[in-house]
């Protein structure tokens, strides 16, 4: 227990004197280029939850004639715009792209500057006989709009607007979109979907084969772009209540200010990854790479499930409430997917969730094996349970988060049998495990165990063991200890055993620690398997990192408090290949340029980042617990499910902090017991 000095006054000269200045600690993440890049380089993304791309850099997308795969895709994506088709399946569809006419073959005067605080892109550049400035932005009030000006010294050069028509969505599908141009109207239709974008533009525009030429005028020129009707209002207003959107976001929730320049960069660029990829408008969640178009064209719930606790604990409460109101609504519907494909009652969350109905959905079967990974519901009950938390209102949990916890304990009790050495086991077919190296249809797959436990104890502690059962499984335990290696860590599951070891992709042993708090304190299974993560992880010691197996080596150590473990972990980002090189976005995979801006590894890095400062897993609060930087951190406005918020300064293992409540509320901080009324306010010095 640390001793720390508490002031508790009415007066707010108790409080510490602490005002974070917003802008500052935005703005040092920006992105600002002088040179223009003259091998492919990693685009620019934007969007608004909705809508949204990836820009190249020349401030729109690329020509056809320089595309590079190198660096991922750069066209727009609505969320609007997806159908169902091979396997039954939905996709997002690629819709449009917007490219300069003529390739440049000089540039000159280049500046190309990302502005978090502004939520704009701006790219200047000269040619020999003109000079442009492009400004780019994604409206967050009407989220049907992307909007862009050009700005140009002299008139006369073009832009194209091209509807994309031919597509390769994913798993072998090619695609034709028919496209039909009436005015500043383009129709494209794609299998059941049709859908509308409208053009609003000052410069002079041609149709010709399928595509709108725009001829820039002298002076500013804008293009606007809305999706399923016109838009009603200029770009100049647009660009400003954009502007205020964003500043009011930045200075109304959750942000840290750390001394070191790029874990500062990866935490605001992954606050501006996250708000241009999701809203609380339920129409579905953006792929995991948002609407860059890269790799996959649909979301899932185990993946955004990292994001998720950043939104709770910056205060986007709204959006992390829509998404567990959006899946309470499909309640049924999830029962009797679960029960078309396992055959028991209850719920399975789907690893991929459908944009649109489950009517008909994966009718046979889904594309391939990954599929079944029967851990998926511990992710999705931990996303509701602590969402309840946060809201804090009973009647709302009763009506969209017992329902769904209900079916998930409900699905492993009803895959659990006890087995003669007196464990809990789990077994169903079809399944697969999260380490997606570990092989198909084994018994006891650790990361299901894991979310079986999960589930059962939060059945338990919202009433909903009925008859005792899952209250006598937890007595018993799952089979934790049948997986156990002789080095004391759990191996992946049965019947893999010893030959997993070193092989895996995930690190599954480091799930307690990760993605579901199952223990009131890490166990020794879960120490020793962080001890040796490095060893158990295929060609971790290189180092090359597999999908998003860094990111929960980094979150582990902040959770266990092991600030020099995090330091070297932290140290394998850029050996490993894991971000750019100018530390915008994390890649899916270690050198994998391809799958750039990978939301869900940044939602475990920045999980990571706020837990060094502010941790709440444990069931206390722990502040400064794996602080690994020099010099003064600044944090305002985290929240913790304990119901506090947190302001004010940390130093090394120091601090001095406000605590406020949000809520009526009893709390350990640090090992000491504080009761505070909702609205109070203390002081805390350590």
């Amino acid at each position: 227990m640390r001793k720390f000095t508490l002031l508790c006054l009415s007066s707010l000269l108790s409080l510490c004197a602490y005002a974070m200045n917003t802008r500052e600690a935005v703005k040092r993440a920006d992105v600002l280029r002088t040179d223009c890049p003259q091998s492919p380089t990693v685009y620019l993304y934007q969007g608004n939850g909705q809508f949204g791309t990836s820009y190249g850099p020349l401030g729109l997308h690329l020509n056809p004639s320089r595309k590079h795969n190198s660096w991922g895709k750069t066209h727009y994506l609505n969320l609007n715009h997806r159908s169902r088709g091979k396997f039954n399946h939905d996709y997002l569809l690629p819709m449009l792209e917007i490219y300069w006419g003529k390739d440049f073959a000089d540039v000159s005067d280049y500046t190309q500057h990302q502005d978090y605080y502004d939520g704009t892109i701006t790219t200047s550049f000269a040619t020999d006989d003109n000079k442009f400035t492009v400004q780019t932005w994604f409206d967050p009030v009407d989220k049907s709009i992307a909007a862009i000006s050009i700005d140009a010294k002299k008139g006369g050069e073009e832009v194209i607007l091209a509807p994309m028509k031919q597509l390769n969505v994913h798993y072998g599908q090619n695609l034709t979109q028919d496209v039909a141009i009436k005015g500043k109207e383009i129709v494209i239709s794609c299998l059941e979907k049709q859908s509308s974008i409208f053009l609003d533009t000052n410069a002079a525009i041609a149709e010709e084969d399928g595509q709108i030429t725009i001829t820039l005028r002298k002076g500013n020129n804008y293009i606007l772009l809305s999706y399923g009707k016109p838009a009603d209002i200029s770009a100049k207003k647009s660009l400003a209540r954009t502007k205020d959107h964003w500043h009011r976001q930045w200075e109304s929730h959750g942000i840290i200010s750390v001394p070191d320049k790029h874990a500062q960069q990866t935490w605001i660029r992954s606050m501006a990854m996250f708000l241009s990829s999701y809203d609380d408008l339920k129409n579905g969640l953006a792929p995991p790479m948002g609407f860059t178009g890269n790799w996959w064209p649909f979301y899932y719930p185990q993946d955004v499930s990292y994001v998720h606790p950043v939104f709770l604990s910056t205060g986007y409460i709204d959006i992390a409430k829509s998404w567990i109101e959006r899946w309470a609504e499909d309640v049924e519907a999830l029962r009797d997917y679960t029960k078309r494909f396992y055959g028991v009652d209850g719920i399975l969350a789907p690893w991929v969730y459908p944009y649109g109905s489950f009517e008909g959905y994966h009718n046979p079967g889904p594309p391939n094996r990954f599929f079944y990974e029967i851990h998926n519901s511990g992710y999705f009950a931990r996303m509701a349970s602590e969402t309840a938390a946060y809201v804090d209102d009973p009647e709302w949990t009763r009506k969209n988060v017992l329902p769904i916890l209900e079916g998930c304990a409900e699905f492993y009790s009803n895959i659990a049998r006890k087995g003669e050495d007196g464990l809990w086991h789990l077994f169903v077919t079809p399944s697969t495990g999260q380490d997606e190296h570990g092989g198909s249809d084994r018994e006891d797959y650790l990361c299901a165990l894991y979310s079986a436990q999960y589930c059962l104890q939060q059945a338990v502690e919202h009433g909903l063991d009925k008859d005792g059962r899952y209250a006598a499984i937890l007595k018993d335990g799952p089979a934790f200890e049948s997986l156990k290696s002789p080095q004391g860590f759990y191996y992946s599951c049965a019947g893999q055993g010893e030959k997993d070891f070193g092989m895996q992709k995930h690190p599954v042993q480091l799930n307690e620690l990760a993605f579901v708090p199952v223990n009131a304190s890490p166990s020794d299974a879960a120490r020793k398997a962080y001890a040796l993560r490095y060893d158990i992880t295929q060609n971790a010691r290189q180092p090359y990192f597999y999908g998003w197996t860094l990111g929960e080596f980094l979150l582990a150590g902040s959770r266990m408090g092991d600030t020099e473990g995090w330091k070297y972990d932290w140290a394998q980002m850029e050996p490993a290949e894991y971000v750019d090189p100018e530390w915008i976005q994390i890649y899916e995979t270690s050198r994998n340029t391809t799958t750039p801006f990978y939301n869900i590894t940044n939602g475990l890095v920045a999980q990571s980042l706020l837990n060094n400062l502010v941790c709440d897993w444990y069931g206390e609060l722990e502040l400064a617990k794996c602080n690994p930087w020099d010099g003064p951190v600044e944090v305002r406005d985290i929240v913790s499910k304990l119901g506090v918020s947190v302001d004010g300064t940390i130093n090394g293992t120091s601090y001095d902090v406000n605590l406020t409540a949000w809520k009526d509320t009893a709390l350990k901080v640090d090992g000491n017991e504080i009761t505070l009324k909702k609205g109070d306010k203390i002081r805390l010095r350590h």
